[in-house]
This record gives structure tokens, C-alpha cells and sequence, in this order.
């Protein structure tokens, strides 16, 4: 009778497994460790891309992947195609190589990038954008603790350091040093960028925007934005149709250098709608014919809440702010001193009154 009860038990259990089937995962997602050869970091990169779902790849311990040469036109590893997420461990991927191909390209729609402790250094796009890292439309690229150095953009385009047609998040990270023939010498972003805590420093551009190049939304906190310039407006960050906020940060020593240039610091245009909070503007200087040392507004709506505007120079007053056909507004406690020539012009702009 015992061994009857069993034996219905086992084909009950039975028909319950035939009727409830356990799916079973397509894809473990299993970590993939990356040894120390730009051969090896190519292999794992086109095998994440073929595998469906997230994928990991965790690079050699401080190791320097250097690329001889190009993976594919343009570019010096594999297009990332799928969602790829690089633990760095304090590597480096670099060019080394008398040949011009830039480091990272995502692919859209689909390529989803994150980089985590990692640097980029040395790519050099060809005829495209982003000399460092290159991001489509409908792309998503993250840095975590990661640098992108000594790069540079294409002829006549834009992002020498990082270009984002996508959504782009840099959080803790370090833009430093790039060169863009066109405009955003650190980063240019054409869809959503999200910058926090974070140093954008030493970039520079031939047209605009030496530091970043924004035209879509921006949101940027806790960030220093120092030292960049551009041959014509806007050294530290230029905001093109743009609707963003720039909070608790620091905008110095930027500079504008051509003989028609404006805002060392800043210059927005077009519908621009930008708000500075809690952001200081210092020391920045612009050598054109315009003025707007520290901020130079071309026909925009900029507001600058609890944020002062000190220190600034420019060839042609004023030194501080320059508004040209747009709105300025002055709120809180916003002061505009101390900058060399005038500190506003036309005036009065809000509580500047020259």
C-alpha cells in the first residue's frame, strides 16, 4: 500500500512538471573577465553584441589596452550594438597609432554603453564626431568614475572628447583635455545630457563651446567647468535651443578668443531657457569685439539665482554679463561685481546697473 502511494505521488509530480513548465534563461549574463590584449577586449565586446540581454565585462586590473590599429572604418573596437556594462578596474583604453580612429562607437538604436573606473584616451575621429567616444540617436552612454583625455573630433565636427546624439549621463567622472575642430571640445550633446559631479577642465574648440556644447537639455550639478576655451563664443559651455539648469557649480577661467567672440563663461541663444543656481562665474575673459566676459546671453532667457558673477574681463565692456536681445534675469542673491570693463551691459540688467 506504501509503495502505491509513492508510486502516484512520483506520477502526480510528474504530470504537475509536464503541465507547469520552469522557464529556463536564455542568457546567464555571467560576468566575462577581460585579460590584459586589445585582441581580447575585441573578442569579448563582439560576443556580447551576438548575446541577447545586459552583458559584463570585467577589464584587467590597471591594465593598458593599447590599439594598434582600427577594428572596423572609424573606429578602434567593435560597434557596441547591445547593452554592454565595462567595470574598468583603472584601466586604459588607448590609440597608439599613426593612423586616425576613435576609441568607442554606440550604435543606435540599440547600443546601451555604461563605463565604469575606466579611461579613454587618445582617439581621433576621421570625419565624424566624438574623438573619444561616439554615441548615436537613440543611444544611452554612462560614465561612473571614468576619464576621456587627449582626444579630438574629425574636420568640421563636433565632440572631441564625447558626442551624444543620445541621452548621456557623466556622474563623478573627468572630461579633460580634448580638442574639437568644430564645437563642444569636451563634450556635445544633441539629446539629453546629465552631468554631476564631475570636472569638465583644459578642453578647447575651433567654433563654440571649448568646454561643452549643449542642444537639447542639460542638467548639470556639482561640477567644475574650468579652463576650456573656444575660438568663438561660449569657453566654458554653450546653450543652443536648450532647456536646462547648471546648480552648485563652477564656471572659471574659461576664455573666448577670436576678435567676434562672447562669454568666456557661458553664452546661450536661441530658445534657450538656462538657470545658474548657487553657481559661481569667475574669471573667465572673452577677447572679442562683444564682450560678456562671464555670460553672454544672444537672444535666449537666462536666469542666475544665488550666483555671483565676479571677476570676469573682457577686451570690449562689459566684463560681466552681455545681453543681446534676450532676457536676463537676476534673482536672489545674485551679485555682478567687479568685472573688468563694466560689469553689464545694456543696463541696467536686473539689480547690475554698469
Amino acid at each position: 500500500m506504501f509503495k502505491v502511494k509513492l508510486t502516484a505521488l512520483a506520477g502526480a509530480a510528474g504530470s504537475l512538471a509536464t503541465l507547469v513548465a520552469l522557464p529556463t534563461p536564455a542568457h546567464a549574463h555571467i560576468p566575462l573577465p577581460v585579460a590584459c590584449s586589445a585582441t581580447a577586449l575585441r573578442t569579448a565586446i563582439n560576443r556580447a553584441n551576438t548575446l541577447p540581454g545586459p552583458d559584463t565585462l570585467f577589464l584587467a586590473l590597471g591594465c593598458t589596452y593599447t590599439l594598434t590599429a582600427a577594428d572596423n572604418p572609424g573606429n578602434g573596437l567593435p560597434r557596441v550594438t547591445s547593452e554592454i556594462n565595462v567595470i574598468g578596474n583603472g584601466s586604459t583604453i588607448r590609440r597608439q597609432s599613426a593612423t586616425a580612429f576613435r576609441i568607442l562607437d554606440v550604435a543606435g538604436p540599440g547600443g546601451r554603453l555604461t563605463l565604469n573606473n575606466l579611461t579613454v584616451s587618445e582617439g581621433q575621429a576621421v570625419s565624424d564626431a566624438g574623438g573619444g567616444i561616439n554615441a548615436g540617436i537613440g543611444t544611452t552612454l554612462t560614465l561612473n568614475s571614468t576619464t576621456v583625455t587627449k582626444s579630438r573630433s574629425g574636420s568640421g565636427t563636433d565632440g572631441g572628447g564625447i558626442s551624444s546624439a543620445g541621452t548621456l549621463t557623466v556622474r563623478n567622472s573627468t572630461v579633460n583635455y580634448n580638442f574639437s575642430l568644430e564645437n563642444g571640445g569636451g563634450i556635445a550633446s544633441f539629446g539629453t545630457a546629465t552631468i554631476s559631479g564631475s570636472t569638465i577642465a583644459g578642453n578647447a574648440a575651433r567654433s563654440d563651446g571649448g568646454g561643452i556644447d549643449a542642444r537639447g537639455t542639460l542638467t548639470v550639478t556639482n561640477t567644475n567647468i574650468t579652463d576650456n576655451a573656444a575660438r568663438l563664443d561660449a569657453g566654458g559651455i554653450n546653450a543652443f535651443n536648450v532647456t536646462g539648469t547648471v546648480t552648485d557649480s563652477l564656471i572659471r577661467g574659461n576664455v573666448s578668443a577670436e576678435d567676434n567672440a562672447a562669454g568666456g563663461g557661458a553664452t546661450t541663444r536661441g530658445s534657450t531657457n538656462l538657470t545658474l543656481l548657487r553657481t559661481t562665474v569667475f574669471a573667465n575673459r572673452s577677447f572679442g569685439n562683444d564682450g560678456g566676459g562671464g555670460l553672454a546671453n544672444r537672444g535666449a532667457t537666462l536666469t542666475v539665482r544665488d550666483s555671483p558673477v565676479t571677476r570676469n574681463s573682457a577686451r570690449i565692456a562689459p566684463g560681466g554679463i552681455l545681453n543681446d536681445g534676450g532676457t536676463v534675469n537676476l534673482t536672489g542673491t545674485t551679485t555682478v561685481t567687479e568685472n573688468i570693463f563694466t560689469n553689464c551691459a545694456p543696463t541696467p540688467i536686473g539689480t547690475c546697473t554698469g
